[in-house]
């Protein structure tokens, strides 16, 4: 009897986990279909100016205005299954390490951005925009060795000469700018020059570049509840004068995404005004279906809330993730395991890709994600016209397309 009220409380326990699970996913993908999507007429007629009925319309996103990103190493110089990989499942990019300053400059005065210069021509050429991480990093040991034995003023020249260098090198070519990460978790300038050494960061990267995007990054925000604290800095920046135009949140879970939690934190955030970017999203476990289920609760949780711009993953192939192979979306040998699974659904789920038929009228209406799309119109296998249209999420009101063709072709 005992075995069997155990067994009881178990069925009963699992019955309110579904329950609890269906309903964030049902509350999600309502503000999925709120947010993320958008009215589209397209209204096709004769040159005459009459409608045409039964032509058919074939709608394909060929890419999408949320960002699907993910941090990008060297591998993508040389290794053709790791860029292939690359190209095929993401829409952004960030450099691991090949833009931050210990890499930029590992010894005084030698500056080089061979590797990073490489990456970002490869981006160029697939046509991937790329955050830059990170002109400074206020944690004291990831600045570069020769940097931390340096008396203050010297320090500060240093710091004028890295922001000059790289900021005028880079410039133009990073959309974002990572311009002092984790500012909540280290001091290394803050001791030596006073918080207003933060604003004068951020000034002087507007100068310098003034059509990047400046972003505070931290960690411990969403996976740790370290919210409150980061809007309480945030803030903290914004009165010095830092011109603080959006927030990274890193996004490192260990056994398990809360995807209720997750939200709450991002709220929170949200009542900052500011655009919000999931900029370093991984999970560890051995199980990869419970990594799957980590991935899909907090893409799906971001990708329903407004606010938030992007994802992206901090890795992806077992060969080449920070955190090894138990935190990869992709094995040692290219296959993928089940959260890489998850992701590929995902991203089909989010696509939009449909064949209609105009009605009496000329028209087909339907509703489709944010991104960009090829527009093919035909009738009995035979193209009659084809264009590229912006789905973009500027405007709530529908997006109108009136095509004219000839009904001979």
């Amino acid at each position: 009897m005992v075995k069997e009220r155990s067994f009881l409380h178990q069925s009963s326990k699992k019955g309110e986990n579904a329950q609890i699970n269906l309903k964030w996913k049902k509350e999600a993908d309502e503000r999925i279909l709120e947010h993320r999507q958008r009215d589209l007429e397209i209204n096709v007629t004769n040159h005459d100016k009459k409608p045409i009925a039964g032509i058919e319309v074939e709608l394909k996103q060929i890419r999408h205005e949320f960002a699907f990103g993910s941090a990008m190493n060297d591998q993508v110089l040389f290794n053709q299954r790791y860029a292939d990989f690359f190209v095929k499942h993401f829409n952004w990019a960030v450099f691991e390490n090949e833009a931050k300053w210990y890499a930029n400059e590992p010894e005084r005065g030698r500056i080089t951005y061979e590797k990073a210069d490489a990456m970002l021509n490869f981006a160029d050429k697939h046509q991937l925009p790329v955050r830059g991480h990170a002109l400074f990093w206020e944690v004291e040991d990831a600045n570069p060795s020769w940097l931390r034995s340096l008396p203050n003023h010297e320090v500060y020249e240093a710091m004028k000469k890295r922001l000059e260098h790289a900021g005028n090198h880079f410039k133009g070519r990073f959309r974002h700018w990572d311009v002092n990460n984790e500012m909540m978790h280290g001091s290394f300038f803050k001791d030596r020059f006073g918080k207003s050494i933060w604003k004068w960061m951020y000034e002087e990267t507007k100068k310098i570049d003034p059509q990047a995007q400046l972003f505070v990054n931290d960690y411990n925000v969403i996976s740790y509840g370290e919210h409150h604290a980061y809007k309480a800095h945030i803030n903290e920046l914004r009165q010095l004068g830092a011109p603080i135009e959006a927030i990274g949140v890193q996004g490192h879970f260990e056994e398990r995404v809360d995807p209720a939690v997750v939200k709450e934190r991002l709220d929170v955030l949200a009542e900052l005004g500011l655009p919000i970017w999931v900029t370093e999203y991984d999970s560890v476990h051995p199980d990869a279906h419970r990594r799957a289920d980590n991935l899909e609760a907090l893409y799906r949780v971001a990708f329903s809330h407004p606010a938030v711009k992007g994802v992206l993953m901090w890795g992806f192939w077992a060969g080449a993730h920070w955190r090894g192979e138990h935190a990869a979306i992709v094995n040692y040998d290219w296959s993928l395991n089940e959260a890489g699974r998850r992701y590929e659904k995902l991203l089909n789920e989010w696509t939009t890709q449909r064949v209609e038929k105009t009605d009496a009228n000329g028209h087909v209406t339907c509703r489709a994600f944010h991104g960009t799309y090829e527009i093919r119109i035909g009738k009995e296998n035979k193209l009659l016209k084809q264009q590229t249209i912006e789905l973009d999420s500027k405007e709530q009101t529908p997006l109108r397309l009136d095509v004219i063709v000839s009904e001979e072709g």
